[in-house]
């Protein structure tokens, strides 16, 4: 019987569900987040002595690897199966047959983003707050909001989105095993001294990200849209910033 109101939340009547059809309660639900990782949380951890979570951080870590795993092989399948339909117009009914067909894949990726917000809340609980950049806060809770517009909005997302996530997850896929492995204890830093190439990888994913959108409109494959405009500027905010931190890290 669980298992079945499991599956049926996951994959049933999606267009119906609350967090889909109404406009606010994501925007809520990013806006508490906000307020409690840079307001709230941080006066409630004031004067009091930092969580442990140590136990808690690894299973949430290697719980993301195997969902990021998970994620990208049903995400790769997708994008092989529908590729015929890549340039194809968002108006044309088969690219709307696929985005019908996907809508369980991309209500999966959103609850998993959700669940991410997870990862600046622990860093409050435990008082890290050289991890509490603004970039972790505004990444975390700008790519869950555009894969919950994306996901109401089928004319405005293009087949470019499900790349630049594909290479997203596998980005996320080697980050949280690092996460994962470092919680674990300190004497797992001498195994983790790939830890300067994570933002390489990063800077990189961006680097490709952009090239693909751009290829796209070259090529005539797609038009520009609003899609697309947010979504890169959003990219080259992160490359710069990541190209920033790089330099202050292990360029000086």
């Amino acid at each position: 019987m669980l298992l079945d109101s499991i599956s049926d939340f996951l994959n049933k009547d999606i267009e119906n569900k609350l967090l889909f059809k109404n406009d606010y309660l994501l925007p809520s639900i990013v806006i508490c987040y906000l307020l409690f990782v840079t307001w709230i949380g941080p006066s409630l951890m004031k004067n009091r002595k930092p969580f442990k979570l140590r136990g808690i951080m690894v299973v949430y870590n290697f719980i993301e690897v195997c969902v990021n795993i998970y994620v990208f092989k049903w995400l790769f399948s997708s994008m092989v199966g529908y590729w015929p339909v890549r340039c194809t117009s968002h108006e044309d009914p088969r690219f709307l047959a696929v985005y019908k067909k996907t809508l369980p894949l991309w209500w999966f990726i959103l609850l998993n983003k959700m669940f991410e917000l997870w990862d600046t809340v622990f860093i409050v609980l435990r008082k890290k707050w050289n991890q509490l950049s603004a970039l972790h806060i505004i990444h975390h809770s700008t790519v869950c909001s555009l894969v919950w517009w994306f996901l109401r909005n089928p004319s405005q997302t293009g087949f470019y989105f499900t790349v630049i996530l594909g290479v997203n997850i596998v980005v996320h896929t080697v980050l949280y095993t690092y996460y994962g492995l470092s919680s674990i204890g300190p004497h797992m830093e001498k195994y983790l001294w790939w830890k300067k190439y994570l933002t390489a990888l990063q800077i990189g994913q961006f680097v490709f990200d952009l090239s693909y959108v751009a290829i796209d409109h070259l090529t005539g494959c797609k038009t520009i849209g609003i899609g697309e405009i947010l979504t890169s500027v959003f990219i080259i905010y992160l490359l710069i910033f990541f190209l920033n931190l790089y330099k202050n890290k292990y360029c000086e």
